[in-house]
């Protein structure tokens, strides 16, 4: 081994112990809340163990594709007998293994998938990519692999998003898109999925998304805080379907047995405050960067719903199926995922802001909280079309620019108290 290579070697071990240290970190923070429950065991030993490559690759059992996003028909990947992984993202320590030769003000979710993938490569585990074309950043992931000295992962398939939704050439082409992700995914898989094997792989998927639809109800309810919700949804992708729901749905009765919000102010508080309702909207949400969660609790504010492809949007929108033939199964597949998903990056998106009504009427729901990761284009954009809107329907509106550093925790948490006070 040559000096630089021997240097490189060395870094990356300190590097991967400073993201095992800052997971182990927050996940202690997690266990000594006051609101901490045996059920929760099971999601936080995923995100102690199960994310790194080989426990990850042992508990699914099967080839792991790396995603980006969650626009790609998640029961696809089921059906040809692969499982989807999102990848890690949002480690600081993580950001900062890739930060060397990228833009300053790359977006920070970003930058720590490439660090995830840069400790992943050094640790001689490689896997197949798909890369929805969600965003400019995304666009220009190889290149930035390239910038940080990364080989371009291979195979790697590119998954075209069309950018408007309403428009039938758009609808047409993502069906033409999904097929060939199925293609794809049946290379890798050595066979291509049959109709039997997607219309379990639906069944399968509706009896999580039944779980997960009681999980955001109870959230309605105030009776999940946003940390624990966030953490649940996070976890999704670290073990086979059936493990986790099981373990939601085992949950989930400890969680309707009166799991407060008002108790979710965490280890360190020194009181408990009676919160208020909010939306939270804007840039994903991912473990361990729950930052901004632990400072809407210390604001007295409860996110009683959101937007976040992170958290409550994991998955789109239920699968409607009119046609059981294999080419109306992937129909529905291809429209019910574009249709269903929010993301900031179509042009006509007025879906969003009618979630964000839809939701805040039927909770008590007095402000949205728009988070904008710093180099999010298209969420800070987005920001500036719902504000407006939202405060005519008469809710409080606050826009947040922050990245996973601890600088600004002084200031974002003196933002969120002065505007919990405008709420009452």
């Amino acid at each position: 081994m040559t000096g630089d290579r021997k240097r490189q070697f060395l870094l990356n071990i300190r590097l991967g112990e400073k993201c095992r240290a800052e997971l182990a970190r927050e996940l202690d923070i997690l266990c000594a809340r006051t609101d901490y429950r045996p059920e929760f065991g099971y999601f936080l030993e995923l995100f102690r163990y199960g994310h790194l490559p080989e426990a990850l690759r042992k508990r699914v059992g099967r080839p792991i594709v790396n995603l980006l996003c969650v626009g790609a028909p998640l029961e696809l990947f089921a059906a040809s007998g692969l499982h989807p992984y999102k990848v890690f993202s949002g480690s600081l320590s993580a950001a900062q293994v890739a930060a060397v030769g990228l833009p300053a003000l790359m977006c920070p979710m970003l930058k720590a998938a490439l660090g995830a993938l840069e400790l992943e490569t050094a640790a001689g585990s490689t896997r197949p990519w798909v890369l929805p074309t969600t965003c400019d950043w995304v666009v220009k992931f190889q290149a930035l692999m390239g910038l940080g000295g990364l080989a371009p992962p291979a195979p790697l398939h590119w998954l075209e998003l069309p950018h408007l939704k309403d428009s039938p050439r758009g609808r047409a082409r993502w069906q033409v898109e999904i097929a060939a992700l199925r293609d794809f995914l049946a290379g890798l898989a050595g066979r291509k999925p049959t109709r039997r094997a997607l219309l379990d792989s639906l069944a399968d998927f509706r009896k999580t998304r039944r779980a997960f639809s009681r999980l955001i109800e109870a959230r309605r309810a105030g009776r999940v805080p946003a940390v624990w919700f966030s953490l649940i949804a996070n976890s999704f992708f670290l073990d086979r379907l059936e493990n986790w729901t099981a373990a939601l749905e085992a949950g989930l009765s400890a969680l309707d047995g009166g799991l407060s919000a008002q108790a979710s102010s965490g280890a360190g508080a020194g009181q408990i405050k009676t919160p208020t309702g909010v939306f939270l909207a804007g840039s994903p949400i991912f473990f361990p960067n729950f930052k901004l969660l632990y400072l809407l609790e210390e604001a007295g504010l409860a996110v009683l719903g959101d937007d976040l492809c992170s958290s409550e949007r994991i998955f789109p929108a239920q699968v409607a199926v009119d046609d059981p033939s294999e080419f109306g199964l992937m129909r529905a597949l291809a429209e019910s995922y574009h249709q269903g998903c929010l993301c900031p990056t179509f042009g006509d998106n007025e879906r969003r802001l009618n979630n964000i009504l839809g939701a805040a009427a039927g909770a008590p729901v007095k402000g949205v909280v728009f988070q904008v990761l710093k180099g999010c284009h298209p969420h800070e954009l987005e920001s500036l079309s719902l504000e407006e809107p939202l405060k005519r329907a008469g809710l409080r509106f606050i826009k947040l620019e922050t990245d996973y550093t601890a600088e600004d925790t002084r200031n974002l948490l003196t933002r969120l108290e002065a505007f919990a006070g405008t709420l009452y």
